[in-house]
């Protein structure tokens, strides 16, 4: 796999001196939810039928998936069961440490997120970094994501490697 950098997709988006622990393998990623007592992954309408495989094996390994805009119905075309929220709402629910999350039993304490409008899941990774300490947030998109805790780095016109890195999160899961 080609060297990916540390600069986040929008030049825009530099949110100061914390930024995403730059990833180039999937196994930190599983490991943080294996570890997980509750995680969570939210899927934004940016994604690919190759992405939505990947997707329905999360939620076999029994992660909780949550779509956000027209997501939904490419999921559930898929067979997904997965709920559905507004990001913005989520986030103020994600920031809500009493929140009871979509079972009842208790807020999320890894969320990740991938296929996100790169604007508004930068916005939410900001909200989460900045004010719900109890989440631990990672970008397995295929931007970078400098407000998330880890991010892939920009693999936006190499699908392979990005559905490679996906592979090994679920298959180390």
């Amino acid at each position: 796999m080609p060297k990916t950098i540390e600069q986040p997709f929008d030049a825009a988006n530099i949110p100061g001196p914390k930024m995403a622990m730059l990833l180039e393998k999937g196994k930190p990623v599983a490991m943080a939810v294996k570890k997980a007592k509750h995680p969570l992954l939210i899927v934004g309408p940016d994604i690919t039928p190759a992405m939505i495989e990947r997707v329905k094996k999360f939620a076999e390994k029994g992660v909780t998936v949550v779509a956000t805009g027209n997501a939904i119905s490419k999921l559930a075309q898929a067979g997904i069961n997965a709920k559905y929220a507004v990001l913005h709402e989520l986030t103020q629910f994600l920031l809500d440490p009493n929140w009871k999350g979509f079972d009842g039993k208790g807020n999320y304490d890894v969320v990740l997120m991938m296929g996100t409008i790169y604007y508004h899941g930068s916005q939410m990774l900001a909200a989460i970094k900045n004010f719900a300490p109890h989440i631990r947030a990672i970008s397995i998109d295929r931007y970078y994501h400098p407000n998330a805790a880890m991010s892939f780095g920009n693999l936006w016109r190499k699908e392979e490697d990005y559905l490679a890195l996906l592979d090994e999160i679920v298959s180390e899961l």
